[in-house]
């Protein structure tokens, strides 16, 4: 069983500690999705996983052994970078092949292992040219079939799509999920993007700044943020945010009031979180005015950006509408979708 288990793993460059203390534990078969934002630690956390970069404290256990000193040959866990690293004067079999050859796998059982992950990532036709023949998203293909012949304990995947236009992306997660299904075997992927994280992970791990914000199931996180950062960061558009005063079951902010009915939430100064999505507009019940300053029509919703009670502020709507800017809209919000979280710390508190 090819469970990940992290524990107060720590990472250091010098006297600068960047990964501090993860603990994390990825169950067999599962796919998991570390995701964060630019230099939050997740890649750095990736490599040390594979063998990649050295571990300053902590230890990682792969199928409850242990490998942090264990050199990335050993560790058999298969590796899909950014940049594909494929051999541009081999073929898409050799490719595929290379690291089975320097193993010195018999030959039968290359062949074998190629065309068994060329017919899982459509590759059959193509296994006589070269990466200079192929399309961003063929190229990917082979990385992940030069990943499959290795027949890993897990799969590790470091950002493979970012240098992919937005429609191929969309295919190669499709791509990715279908294969992770199919072979079964447990994942770990990077990436910078929450649309790819929430769509793809069983698990999804939340990173800012080297350490760990929140674990749990997309929805999971979606629906209860740990913290303000969660809750920017996971959704798109980002969730807003208002100052607020808690007192009983109420909100106030401005000279409006809010019912908490469900939360038990401590008086005192709070941040009050809604997200686009859960704002409608209503002039009966309206607890926020909205002066609008853009409008995105997107066919299917509409996003419209402003500012209310002198914060940035974006409402979603389903369908088209026709709003312009320097319109006031009144918006209202039902009490079970909001979010309350610590004003001085941004942990979330209700």
């Amino acid at each position: 069983m090819a469970q990940i288990e992290l524990t107060d793993v720590r990472k250091s460059f010098d006297t600068t500690e960047v990964i501090h203390g993860v603990d994390l534990s990825v169950a067999h078969g599962r796919f998991a999705v570390v995701v964060g934002p630019s230099g939050c630690g997740k890649s750095t956390l990736l490599r040390m996983v594979a063998g990649l970069e050295d571990v300053t404290a902590g230890s990682i256990r792969i199928g409850g052994r242990d490998v942090t000193g264990v050199e990335p040959k050993d560790r058999n866990v298969a590796m899909v970078f950014q940049n594909y690293a494929l051999y541009p004067h081999l073929t898409v079999a050799r490719n595929i092949a290379f690291g089975l050859e320097l193993r010195g796998t018999p030959k039968d059982e290359i062949r074998r292992r190629v065309e068994r992950a060329a017919d899982i990532l459509h590759l059959g036709g193509l296994l006589e040219r070269k990466p200079r023949q192929l399309s961003g998203g063929q190229r990917q293909r082979v990385a992940m079939g030069r990943a499959i012949v290795r027949e890993p304990d897990v799969f590790l995947f470091d950002e493979p799509l970012s240098n992919l236009d937005a429609k191929l992306r969309v295919t190669m997660r499709l791509e990715i999920k279908r294969l992770h299904e199919e072979l079964g075997a447990t994942s770990l992927y990077v990436t910078h993007d929450q649309v790819e994280a929430m769509t793809m992970g069983d698990v999804l791990v939340v990173m800012n700044g080297g350490y760990v914000e929140q674990i749990g199931a997309p929805l999971e996180v979606y629906e209860r943020p740990a913290s303000t950062f969660v809750a920017s960061f996971i959704g798109s558009p980002p969730m807003n945010f208002l100052a607020a005063e808690v007192a009983g079951r109420e909100a106030r902010f401005g000279d409006k009031r809010l019912a908490l009915a469900g939360h038990d939430a401590p008086s005192g100064r709070a941040t009050l979180g809604i997200r686009p999505e859960h704002l409608v507009v209503d002039p009966e019940t309206a607890c926020l005015h909205l002066s609008v300053r853009m409008v995105e029509p997107q066919g299917a919703e509409t996003i419209v950006h402003g500012v209310a009670l002198d914060s940035p502020f974006t409402v979603r709507l389903p369908g088209i509408h026709h709003i312009r800017p320097h319109e006031t809209l009144p918006l209202a919000a039902r009490s079970e979708h909001l979010h309350l979280f610590d004003a001085e710390h941004g942990r979330r508190i209700g």
